[in-house]
This record gives C-alpha cells, sequence and structure tokens, in this order.
C-alpha cells in the first residue's frame, strides 16, 4: 500500500549539475508538494557534509520524508543520516549522472519525479562500505577515479563535459597495480580500473556492472584489465549497451568482501564523488538498509 507522506523536507544543492533555471524547479517541486496536501519546508546546502545535517535535523523535528535535490553526491549525504531508519529518503535527480534515480526509474523532469513520489511505495535497498564510507550505487579506483577526481575541479557540469573529460583522461591514464582478495580468490595484477557496485550504473545509463541488483546483498566486482587504446570505443560502447560483463578484457564478479590490500593509486570514487584513498581497504555489504521511495 502506497504511504501518504504529510510532512516534507527538501534538501537542495543548487550546484547540483549547474542547470540554469534550478530554482524556478525547485520551486515547482516545492508546488508539488503542497498542491498534494503536504507540509514542505526546505534547505539549500552551503559546504560538504552539510545536507547530512539537514537531514538528520529533519528526522528530529518529525518529518516523515526527507527528499534529496541533486545528484548522486547529494543523495549519499542525505541518506548518510537516513541509513537503517524507518524515515525514507525521496529523489529530485538533479546532477549530472542521478545513477540512482535512474537505476530505480525515477523521472528526470523535477515536477513529475515530485508528482510520482507521493504515488508510490518504499523499498529497502543494500549499502555498501568502502571502509566507513557507505556508498549506494558504485566506488572504485582506477580511471573512473581519475574522472571523478577531475569533475570534481570543473566549474560546470552535465553529460557533454563529462564525455569530454573521460576521453581526455583516456589517452592519458596508465595501468596501475593491484592486490586484493575477493572473498577467497587473490588477485594480483595491472589493471585499467576496478568497481566495487551496488547499482548496475555510473550514471547516465553508463552500465558497468550489468548483472548487478541494488538490494541482492552482494557486491558486483568489475576488474577492467589493460587494453590497447584502439578499443577505447568498444569500452565506452559496452558501457552504454550494457554488455561490459562480455568484454574479452573484462572480468566479472559477485562477492561479499573484498580486501584491497594495495593499489598504486592515491584515490577512489564513491557515488560520483572522489576522495582519499586509505588502505589496507575493505568494501563490504553494510548490515543496515536504506528505505528509498520508488
Amino acid at each position: 500500500m502506497t504511504k501518504k507522506f504529510k510532512k516534507v523536507f527538501l534538501v537542495v544543492n543548487k550546484f547540483a549539475g549547474h542547470r540554469k533555471n534550478f530554482f524556478n524547479e525547485i520551486m515547482g517541486v516545492v508546488s508539488e508538494f503542497k498542491r498534494n496536501g503536504c507540509e514542505v519546508k526546505f534547505s539549500v546546502t552551503e559546504n560538504p557534509g552539510h545536507a547530512s545535517q539537514l537531514a538528520s535535523k529533519a528526522v528530529k523535528s518529525g518529518f516523515d520524508l526527507v527528499v534529496a535535490a541533486g545528484g548522486d553526491g547529494t543523495v549519499n549525504e542525505v541518506s548518510r543520516r537516513l541509513i537503517g531508519t524507518a524515515t525514507p529518503v525521496g529523489i529530485i535527480p538533479m546532477g549530472s549522472g542521478n545513477g540512482l534515480a535512474r537505476e530505480l526509474g525515477i523521472s528526470m523532469n523535477p515536477k513529475r519525479s515530485a508528482r510520482a513520489m507521493l504515488k508510490r511505495d518504499t523499498r529497502l535497498i543494500d549499502v555498501l562500505r568502502f571502509n566507513s564510507q557507505q556508498f549506494l550505487c558504485t566506488a572504485g579506483i582506477g580511471f573512473d577515479a581519475q574522472v571523478a577526481e577531475k569533475m570534481k575541479k570543473v566549474k560546470s557540469r552535465g553529460f557533454l563535459r563529462y564525455i569530454r573529460i573521460t576521453i581526455m583522461e583516456g589517452i592519458a591514464f596508465k595501468p596501475f597495480t593491484i592486490k586484493m582478495k575477493v572473498d577467497s580468490l587473490q588477485i594480483e595484477k595491472p589493471v585499467f580500473l576496478v568497481t566495487f557496485a551496488n547499482s548496475r550504473q555510473f550514471g547516465n545509463n553508463a552500465f558497468i556492472a550489468p548483472k548487478a541488483s541494488i538490494s541482492d546483498g552482494w557486491i558486483d566486482v568489475v576488474v577492467i584489465n589493460p587494453f590497447p587504446k584502439i578499443w577505447f570505443p568498444v569500452f565506452g560502447i559496452g558501457l552504454f549497451l550494457g554488455i561490459m560483463h562480455k568484454l574479452p578484457f573484462v572480468e566479472y564478479y559477485k562477492a561479499k568482501k573484498i580486501e584491497l590490500e594495495s593499489a598504486d593509486t592515491h584515490i577512489f570514487h564513491f557515488d560520483g564523488e572522489s576522495g582519499k584513498l586509505i588502505l589496507p581497504a575493505t568494501i563490504r555489504v553494510d548490515s543496515e538498509k536504506l528505505n528509498v521511495v520508488v
């Protein structure tokens, strides 16, 4: 049975996606909630970590739905304070990739996604951890982490900017050596990237782990071995056709726990954001789940 939400708190990241009509879209979302009989308040994030603080305050104030208006990074921050609680998170996708929203079939139109949110039920999804960092979609090291690091430093985001950075980094990127244990399987070799996936995609329907399920209790591990640069278009095609696991330079595993012992890189990414890699690292399924409006 669909739950009726009465008090809605909207956490807004005004920098997500660098949209020109951002506040007009947000006011349209607020109006949509009010039109459906909801008490709604919203706050704009001011710095990294602020979204988590706002979400925590909303729960303590008795809001029965906390909505993240932004990209996957915003959803991640908001969700951290809702994991393991009865309070669900709603998503208004306004970022560059919107991986989790796309994975859950949420409309990319803000007003439409708000309208649908009030007519849908909730679903428990898995949460993964990279050391202490919780993530909902993907985390990893290598080429994709390098792209996330570059994206963090640009003034404007968007799909075309992402493609441009991906191509430029792809030309210059060199394989690096890792040593890790995937459950009981020991892997030690040069790689292009390693992705630890809860959902199928990075975002923008780029399916890095086509066989992943967001609620099966497993981590999908995608190891992309070094390949000739002439194959880079094949890598891109594989992503957007959802056939990465079928490419000859890709290894695909399902695991409960990964122990990353060493890696010749200093960064990792989680839900589209980059961070400093601390080794040794453990990637595992969290004991608690997240309630999401789907």
